[in-house]
């Protein structure tokens, strides 16, 4: 299942975070890596039949935000193992149709989690405890400073314009008023 949100500013991370959280309290084994805009997170759970019938794999959600826009895909991929984690296999990760965890009437209630997962990243974007707040630049406006016009002595004898303070022309040496 895959769904594009747009119009919504999303700290990925943390909405990673919140939805490993929300499957920890619904009882699965969960984790999630990320590297910049780019996090997946895995939920599995233990058990005999598991063990022996889809030990490595795990639902997985791809999460990806830029700004103005959200990219979740739900599925199922092996579990990743935290030495394995690099941007690339973020990136490149290719997800699964759930029916492939077990087949049967398992594949009933794995879709059923599938729509679930989407409901909770829905609520969590729409509370706004994943949005991320995109701060306008701060200019700090430039303090104006008065430089009062400088006033010259100007040199009778040459027309140079000297320094206020000056009793003779640096010009032509002619004494100042």
């Amino acid at each position: 299942m895959r769904k594009t949100f747009q119009g919504v500013n999303v700290n990925v991370q943390q909405l990673a975070q919140s939805l490993a959280e929300w499957f920890r309290l619904k009882g699965y084994i969960s984790q999630y890596y990320g590297y910049g805009n780019s996090y997946i997170v895995q939920a599995k759970k233990e058990g005999l039949l598991r063990h022996l019938f889809a030990a490595d794999r795990a639902f997985t959600v791809k999460i990806i935000g830029y700004p103005n826009y959200l990219d979740v895909d739900i599925g199922v991929a092996n579990w990743v193992k935290a030495e394995d984690v690099t941007e690339a296999l973020i990136g490149d990760l290719i997800l699964g149709p759930l029916g492939l965890l077990i087949e049967g009437g398992e594949g009933l209630w794995n879709l059923e989690i599938e729509h679930e997962t989407m409901k909770e990243i829905e609520r969590l974007i729409k509370s706004g405890l994943v949005n991320m707040n995109i701060q306008q630049p701060y200019y700090m406006p430039q303090q104006q400073y008065y430089v009062p016009t400088q006033q010259f002595k100007v040199c009778p004898n040459c027309r140079f314009q000297n320094p206020p303070y000056a009793r003779f022309c640096s010009n032509c040496g002619t004494q100042l008023s």
